[in-house]
């Protein structure tokens, strides 16, 4: 069977749907059910699939990473977490900025997922950051791109969704993401440091090791979680859904009896949410699924991997082509749908013609498409922030804009020097 140009219209077609307001997950699945059916398949093919696609183990530690990261923020472990940072980095030019990226370091080995990072240590930062002289906008777009640190250290859900879709160790994965989200902090940290000298940005006087380790102790218990999470499923204790059932529990010990903190008015809360949120995400994923298997009926794939083949003889060049679709393409499709719907139509074109390790590819996909999360109109980071500041959703693009540039760099870093993905998935048999 050759390529179908129709799938060309039934993309587009998906696209002016979502641009209508349909949901994402209707659009994907009513063009998918479309094309089927315009193309004599029998319509119970495409219910199986949409079935039997969710019919995966690992699938349940979205769940229970989402109920984690909830559990955090209700809990104030984020408090915590930030007045810790606040004493170890907050002495540096530019202050509370780098004290913002130090805390998104540390939440981000709890949480996974950028949204929580932004609605958890967002208003927190911003308001303190305020407080202590510094420009709003600067406030919100230091905010938000250190929360894009959030789905590349482990634990991460778009990590867990790659490995499932694409069948490549969600371990690995994770242990991949270590270097690359360090590398990120560090660029964002140079950034600022420059900015803040230029500008004369506050800094906090040094408060003495005394208050360091008085801040330590009191976030220890939360500083262990990433380090239970990786520790346990790089030493082969635990899978990567049974790591997500430790850090659930883990923050629910934390939250409840460490900090006693949480309510049960509150926890039922973080129940009812995450049982929505999981609904939500997993009616997406069905339909992305089902839309990708649209796809490669058509045989796009192949199209698609004829094209870049035939057009892109070199390995850089290749990169440099997905990294310039998916940050083009992460401003107008949801980022999940673009993960799901690219990484196993890539993924084959990159290992077979280009020879890319499975776990480099898998670290800088998901960078790229979550760079999306700060361009409009579809980048969901920007609403979750507009809402935290209480500014415009224009003032919140034109104040992370200038911090694109240290995320583009750390992103082109890691795509052209696979070592600092590959370290630490190899030195651990990864």
């Amino acid at each position: 069977m050759a390529f179908d140009a129709g799938l060309l219209w039934l993309i587009f077609a998906s696209l002016i749907l979502i641009a209508f307001g349909l949901p994402v997950a209707f659009s994907l699945a009513i063009c998918a059910f479309a094309y089927l059916w315009l193309n004599g398949f029998p319509l119970s093919v495409g219910a199986q699939e949409l079935g039997f696609s969710l019919e995966n183990f690992t699938f349940l530690a979205i769940p229970l990473f989402m109920a984690a990261g909830m559990t955090m923020n209700a809990g104030k472990i984020t408090d915590r977490i930030f007045d810790f940072a606040n004493v170890l980095v907050g002495r540096i030019p530019g202050g509370l900025g780098h004290v913002n990226v130090f805390a998104s370091l540390i939440f981000a080995g709890m949480s996974g997922s950028v949204l929580a990072d932004v609605a958890g240590l967002g208003s927190m930062e911003v308001k303190a950051m305020r407080q202590k002289g510094y420009d709003t906008r600067f406030a919100v777009g230091i905010t938000l791109a250190s929360s894009a640190i959030g789905p590349i250290l482990p634990p991460s859900i778009p990590m867990v969704l790659f490995g499932v879709i694409a069948d490549v160790s969600i371990t690995g994965l994770f242990l991949g993401g270590v270097l690359p989200g360090l590398l990120i902090a560090l660029c964002l940290m140079v950034y600022i440091f420059f900015i803040a000298l230029r500008r004369n940005y506050y800094s906090s006087h040094w408060v003495g090791w005394k208050a360091v380790g008085v801040a330590a102790l009191v976030a220890i218990p939360a500083l262990l979680t990433p380090v239970i999470i990786v520790g346990g499923m790089a030493l082969g204790i635990f899978s990567p859904t049974e790591a997500a059932t430790v850090a659930a529990v883990y923050a629910l010990f934390l939250a409840a009896i460490v900090y006693r903190d949480l309510s049960w008015k509150q926890f039922s809360k973080i129940l009812r949410d995450t049982a929505l949120s999981t609904a939500k995400l997993m009616f997406i994923i069905a339909s992305a699924i089902l839309f990708g298997w649209a796809l490669t009926v058509g045989e796009l794939p192949q199209a698609l991997s004829h094209f870049l083949v035939s057009t892109f003889q070199e390995k850089w060049s290749f990169l440099l082509a997905v990294i310039g679709v998916l940050l083009l393409l992460g401003a107008i499709i949801e980022n999940a749908i673009l993960l799901l719907i690219l990484a196993p139509m890539l993924l084959p074109i990159a290992q077979g013609a280009y020879g890319m390790d499975p776990v480099h590819l898998g670290v800088v996909m998901v960078f790229a498409i979550m760079i999306g999360q700060y361009t409009p109109p579809m980048g969901l980071s920007l609403f979750v922030m507009r809402d935290v500041a209480q500014i415009s959703q224009g003032r919140v693009f034109i104040a992370v804009a200038p911090f694109l540039i240290p995320l583009i760099g750390a992103l082109l870093l890691m795509a052209y020097f696979p070592g600092i993905v590959l370290w630490a998935p190899r030195l651990l048999g990864y």
